[in-house]
């Protein structure tokens, strides 16, 4: 960590109550996260999660945070965590372990340049459309053809998940 790395975790520990005494390590998928607005290295950010961990049921959680424009989350991802055994609603989220996003927008950027040149990417490839990202279907889908639809999930989007009703548990 860099200087100002270890500055915006100081700020963020006099302004935020994230000090976690008995965590267990999990995710915090995010649901909603404020928007990144100007050229500010570093800016607040509030997040709704889910949190999860080993022990820890699925829990609601709202997390603010002073966070980096190189690792600012966006809904649907999930993020490594540091969650409070007692009360689940406390986590930490550890901005240190996240790629940059412009190193992932490359590798997606590659990812779907050889989707386009026909080649099959790497098993783990993260690729620009997947969980978390949106898909908005206008038309009738029932024109595409079974290769058009194979094509769509090397892109990671299925039509048949987009299109069935959501079911909640």
């Amino acid at each position: 960590m860099g200087f100002f790395d270890d500055l915006a975790d100081g700020i963020s520990g006099l302004i935020f109550d994230a000090k976690i005494e008995d965590g267990v390590r999990g995710t915090a998928q995010v649901v909603a996260a404020s928007g990144y607005y100007g050229h500010a290295l570093y800016q607040n950010c509030q997040l709704e999660v889910v949190v999860e961990a080993p022990g820890i049921p699925a829990t609601a959680a709202t997390v603010n945070a002073v966070v980096s424009r190189d690792t600012w989350p966006q809904p649907g991802q999930v993020l490594p965590a540091l969650i409070e055994r007692a009360n689940p609603r406390e986590v930490q989220i550890l901005w240190d372990e996240l790629p940059k996003t412009g190193d992932v927008a490359k590798a997606q950027a590659e990812a779907l340049a050889a989707v386009k040149r026909g080649e099959t990417p790497a098993p783990g490839t993260p690729m620009p459309y997947g969980p978390g990202s949106t898909v908005k279907v206008v038309g009738d889908v029932s024109q595409i053809t079974p290769a058009q639809r194979e094509k769509l999930k090397a892109l990671g989007i299925d039509l048949d998940a987009l299109l069935s009703p959501p079911t909640i548990p």
